[in-house]
This record gives structure tokens, sequence and C-alpha cells, in this order.
């Protein structure tokens, strides 16, 4: 008997689309079979045909609950051949280790930096103290450049609150201020400064620019 013929990327590719439009559990198996093809990465397969894979991991990724994203993003953090891109899709739902590492690699990026954002410091602290119901979480979005549910979720998370105020310039009084005003757990402030700078820079690019 004859040993099955080993699938070509793009047959393999092709495979999990088909997995991919299969519904909630197709895709839920078909993010392991991602992550595991990415992080052992077949001799045969050109390096080029990473990027369709890894795209679909992070699409396939988007839709996930959190508990896969925080699992996922155990698994993956570590790994140097994985593009810092793809790590930032799972920041918000990983956990303390995996994001250090995450933010280690945003940090130690060589490719050229953003801008510097600025935001109006004192501008947010005012909308902190004086606006009720959740609503700070407009302003903040706005202040930031932030997507809205991107801006909910970071407000909702102290250490992601620190990412994206030092990384929008805000220095340690004011994130402290909006950060109590805001409801963040007091023992949690020290995090700011913990925090790399390039790192915190990055990563807040990365939530503006995501869609």
């Amino acid at each position: 008997m004859t040993a099955a013929a080993i699938p070509s990327s793009r047959e393999r590719l092709g495979r999990l689309l088909e997995l991919a439009a299969g519904g909630a559990e197709a895709r839920a198996a078909l993010l392991g079979d991602l992550a595991d093809l990415l992080l052992d990465w077949p001799m045969d397969y050109a390096q080029a045909m990473r990027a369709p894979f890894e795209a679909l991991l992070e699409k396939t990724a988007r839709e996930a609950d959190g508990p896969t994203r925080a699992h996922l993003a155990a698994r993956l953090a570590g790994h140097e051949e994985l593009p810092v891109a793809l790590l930032n899709e799972f920041f918000l739902d990983a956990q303390d280790t995996a994001r250090a590492s995450i933010l280690r690699r945003n940090e130690a990026r060589d490719d050229a930096m953003p801008e510097p954002f600025r935001a109006d410091a004192a501008h947010l602290v005012a909308a902190a103290r004086t606006t009720m119901n959740g609503a700070f979480a407009e302003t903040f979005a706005a202040s930031l450049s932030l997507p809205a549910d991107i801006a909910r979720r970071v407000l909702r998370d102290g250490q992601a609150a620190a990412v994206a105020c030092k990384g929008a310039g805000l220095d340690r009084a004011a994130y402290s201020a909006i950060a109590l005003l805001t409801g963040t757990d007091p023992a949690r402030l020290a995090e700011y400064d913990a925090i790399p700078q390039a790192g915190a820079e990055r990563l807040t690019q990365f939530w503006r620019e995501r869609s």
C-alpha cells in the first residue's frame, strides 16, 4: 500500500478554507489546525505561503470566544517566527505572561515607528470626572482615535488601559486620574511604569488601525 500523498500548501489552504465556512464547531477545529501548522511549518512548504495561513488564523480568531483566544495567545505568544501583528490580535484576551511577550515583541521591532500620537490629557481627565453611565468610552475612543468597541474593552481592562494611555502620550498622573475615575483597581496603577513605551505606542497604533 502506498503512503497517502502529502497535500501541497495550496491544497491544504483550500481544505482549511472549507473548514472556515463550516460553522462554529468547524472553525474551532480550524484554529487548532492552523496553530499546529504555523508552529510546525513543513519543510517542503515555501515560507512565502505562511502569509495566507496567518491571515486565515487572524480572521477566524476574531470570531472565536474569549477563552479560545486566550488559549491561542498562550500557545503563540512566545514564537518569534510569527508576525507581531498576528500576536497583537490576541492581546486583549491574553493572560499576563503572553501579554508581556507581545509587548516585548512590539518594543523590539526594528521597522519605522509611527508618528508620536498625543491625546489631550486635560480633556480626558475632565471627561472622566464629569461623564456618567459609561459615556466616557466615547470620549476616550475619539481622543485616542480608537474603534469604539476596542475603547470599551480597553477601559474595562486595567493593563490595556495603561497601554493605551501610555501609547497615546499620557503621563502617569493623567493615566492614574483616568483609571481611578473610571473604576480601575488601585492595585493595578503601578502597571503603567512597567509597560515599555515603544511597545505601548505600537500596540495602540495597531488598535487604531483595527477595523
